[in-house]
């Protein structure tokens, strides 16, 4: 599916907010579900906002890789067992495979970018435990 991409400039304050969990929410700005305009499934990009000690689910990417890069906060991605501090400019490459999660430091809240190349979908993203040593 191409999009014909009538808009060009989106704004996160005109998109929809979707609470993914408590704590948790994100905004798509392009991808398989985005607004009229923004529909494509090339790629995704959404804007998440973690609050603080906020952490995404654990979980993986069948096929898609996956990028974040860091607007505000600092906190930290775990791929697998390994912990990799975050702060803002920070950016990270996910290959398809890797068990990750991201947190908020517990006294501010994260902001980031998530890019997905193909487009993310629920059947891509497979939900797991956390590697052993690793926070829940």
């Amino acid at each position: 599916m191409t999009s014909t991409h009538a808009q060009t400039v989106f704004h996160p304050d005109d998109i929809p907010l979707i609470t993914v969990s408590p704590g948790v929410q994100l905004k798509e700005l392009t991808g398989r579900s985005a607004m009229p305009g923004a529909k494509t499934d090339h790629g995704s990009v959404a804007l998440f906002h973690l609050e603080p000690g906020r952490a995404s689910a654990w979980s993986h990417n069948k096929v898609g890789e996956e990028s974040f890069f860091i607007l505000k906060g600092h906190g930290e991605v775990w791929t697998g067992t390994t912990a990799h501090a975050v702060r803002p400019g920070s950016f990270i490459i996910i290959p398809p495979s890797v068990v990750r999660s991201i947190r908020a430091s517990k006294g501010e809240a994260l902001e980031f970018y998530a890019i997905t190349t193909p487009a993310w979908t629920s059947d891509d993203d497979i939900l797991t435990p956390a590697p052993e040593g690793a926070p829940k």
